[in-house]
């Protein structure tokens, strides 16, 4: 149990380094073949999708991960059972919604305000249903802290998704930007459906071997004698409820965006102008803010279940032990991340995104710089969901977010429509969002478990990410050749920020399993 959320992290993030460098590979060329005016139609479709696929799916992988893992450690629940409230869950709805946006995608288009859209939300349906039945299968393994079966998942759907979705864009690009994106989303869907029949494969494999084992047996005998006794045996209902509603907000404040964005752009430029300025925040911007946020994202996924288990055990020193070496991993992570996207935001946009029109270049820049720091804190909230959700308190995100979500709405709707403001009030108000809500979560769950990072950890942190980014910035002024550039950030980075993490003992080896730890014993024992 010690290196369980080590093992279940680094599983993922490998996966996630993967899918994202793999997701680069997709979403940098589809942008350059549908241009910044396609790519806003695309990104009008793609939060609608995400917002769908969360009311279908995404409240389910975490409760099935949850519930499983608290039947586990109770050995008191039916997991075959849990299972598949899951699965048929996720198939009502994806088949619901694919109906609905289908027979109504001309109007949904208008609505945002390009009816152009309307092509790609016919053939998004297909993604929609495949995509959604990933979700009971990852949850499922997940419960039983094994990690591969969604990396691999993860890793097949993008893979497919790269080389399907820009075929299929290249080709339908030439009847026009609409059937492009349609293509897009038709290599999407192919995509999910790769993933979804590798974990079908799996799960009919893994049911085989064990669900006639003695320990199933035993965990769905004891549900049935006693289910007052046992938390796994809460409403699944319930539970994916309150998940999937917290899991809804931000999806439905980008959902708010791409229908109000474009139509508040569109009060100070032309259609096409907005549109292509709604596509540098919402898809070239936000595809390079999301990527280093994987670590968050593997930590969220491998924290749920171990911590529910630990929990349910009521391990609290090993808790608030873990709990203070997460935080502590997400600020290491992210503050070299903001610094590189400050200070050579121009060079990353220019590298790839050399396409795109200097001047909308420029302002992708400038939105780069303003988005940065929501880095650390989407990588604090997203953890601080996973807690709040392993010691049954799955309510208290909702609240959160929605108090916070009511400000970025508002500030939305003032900034954008300033034609000094425009698009820049997007990323602005993105940022308070995601800043309030971060600290409102990190105060409540430090009110519950008493860990704290220590003045040292601050001190030795900062001074370094200073001293780096002193170095960061004379190196992207003075120097112009580019992997010249790139080894001297590097070198940079190594000596001045990683190497005094580990001579004042930030980073401990013995924790992250590299050294030899002389309680092995006593570690195999919990």
């Amino acid at each position: 149990m010690k290196n369980e959320i080590l093992k279940g992290t680094v599983i993922l993030v490998i996966a996630g380094i993967i899918v994202k460098i793999l997701g680069a590979l997709y979403r940098i060329p589809l942008s350059n073949i549908l241009g910044a005016e396609g790519i806003g139609v695309y990104q009008m479709i793609f939060p609608v999708f995400s917002l769908a696929l969360i009311i279908c799916s995404s409240g389910v992988s975490a409760t099935l991960s949850l519930l499983i893992a608290r039947a586990r450690a109770e050995k008191n629940g039916n997991i075959k059972k849990i299972f598949f409230k899951g699965f048929f869950y996720c198939l009502f709805f994806s088949i619901l919604f694919s109906i609905v946006f289908f027979f109504l995608a001309d109007k949904i288009a208008v609505l945002q305000g390009n009816a152009s859209a309307a092509t790609g939300y016919r053939i998004m349906v297909i993604a929609l249903v495949f995509a959604s039945l990933l979700s009971p299968f990852r949850g499922f393994f997940q419960g039983h802290s094994n990690m591969i079966p969604t990396a691999v998942s993860q890793m097949l759907e993008q893979f497919f998704k790269v080389l399907l979705g820009l075929f299929f864009a290249i080709i339908f690009t030439k009847k026009g930007i609409e059937f492009g994106v349609a293509g897009a989303f038709l290599g999407i869907g192919i995509a999910e459906a790769v993933a979804f029949f590798y974990l079908l494969i799996k799960f009919l494999l893994f049911k085989k071997s064990n669900f006639k084992q003695q320990e199933f047996l035993h965990i769905e005998k004891k549900s049935k004698t006693s289910a007052k006794e046992n938390g796994s045996n809460l409403s699944f209902a319930k539970i994916n409820l309150s998940i999937t509603i917290s899991c809804l907000i931000i999806p439905f404040i980008m959902t708010f965006d791409s229908f109000v964005v474009i139509n508040l752009l569109n009060l100070n430029f032309s259609e096409q102008i907005s549109t292509a300025l709604y596509g540098l925040q919402s898809g070239l911007v936000n595809s390079l803010i999301n990527f280093p946020i994987i670590i968050s994202m593997a930590l969220s996924m491998s924290l749920l279940p171990s911590l529910t288990f630990l929990i349910s055990k009521k391990k609290s020193t090993e808790v608030n032990e873990k709990m203070k070496e997460i935080f502590k991993t997400i600020w290491i992570i992210a503050l070299p991340c903001i610094v590189v996207f400050i200070i050579f935001s121009d060079l990353i946009m220019q590298i790839l995104y050399g396409v795109v029109s200097p001047q909308m270049l420029n302002i992708a820049s400038t939105l780069l710089k303003i988005s940065a720091m929501e880095i650390l804190f989407i990588s604090v909230l997203q953890v601080s969901i996973a807690i709040f959700q392993s010691f049954g308190k799955e309510k208290m995100p909702i609240f959160i977010l929605v108090l916070c979500a009511i400000v970025k709405i508002i500030l939305t709707l003032i900034l954008v429509r300033n034609p000094n403001i425009n698009i820049y009030g997007v990323a602005l108000a993105n940022l308070i969002f995601y800043a309030l809500s971060a600290s409102i979560s990190l105060f409540l769950i430090k009110k519950k478990f008493k860990f704290c990072l220590d003045f040292k950890f601050f001190t030795v942190t900062l001074l370094s990410i200073l001293i780096s980014s002193i170095f960061f910035y004379e190196i992207n002024v003075f120097i112009v050749n580019f992997w010249t550039k790139l080894s001297l950030i590097a070198i940079t980075g190594i000596i001045f920020y990683i190497i005094p993490l580990f001579l004042f003992g930030i980073i401990d080896l013995e924790k992250l399993g590299l050294k030899k730890n002389n309680n092995l014993k006593i570690d195999k024992k919990l």
